[in-house]
């Protein structure tokens, strides 16, 4: 990325999201094992894996690109960041289902914990990633012309 200033904070951004997500699947996962559901608490944590490591791989690829320098580079790479993403889950579902002999229902709900971290950022607008010039409003700063 052109700043490296904004690209650190942004890197920083993308490993607080993973550090939550890990926590929020870490929290389901022993509230299961201790209600004595170790198959589901298993199922769980394999679910929330699967979401965070595809996940990391999408953001981590995109970061590679500054977006302003080659805007072109930068939506190429979101398509084929975002393509290799969905390859990439549905091939460890489909490893977890076959080798590891998860339950579904914990599975799909541990996988779902990873996006109310994404919901609960876009809501609150994370990462405030402040730019480097001083705007009017809220509106400008997230997104400029």
């Amino acid at each position: 990325m052109g700043n490296s200033r904004t690209f650190q904070k942004a890197r920083i951004a993308v490993l607080r999201l993973a550090g939550w997500q890990f926590l929020l699947t870490a929290l389901l996962t022993a509230t299961a094992w201790l209600t004595g559901y170790d198959s589901a608490a298993l199922s769980v944590f394999v679910g929330g894996s699967i979401g965070m490591i595809a996940g990391l791989y999408q953001a981590l690829r995109l970061l590679q690109v500054d977006a302003a320098g080659q805007p072109d580079a930068f939506l190429r790479g979101l398509w084929v960041s975002e393509v290799i993403k969905i390859a990439l889950t549905v091939a460890m579902f489909v490893l977890a289902i076959r080798f590891l002999k998860i339950e579904m229902v914990p599975t799909i709900v541990g996988y779902a914990v990873t996006y109310i971290v994404y919901w609960i950022a876009l809501g609150t607008k994370y990462p405030w990633i402040e730019t480097d010039t001083p705007v009017a409003n809220l509106r400008d700063r997230n997104w400029p012309d």
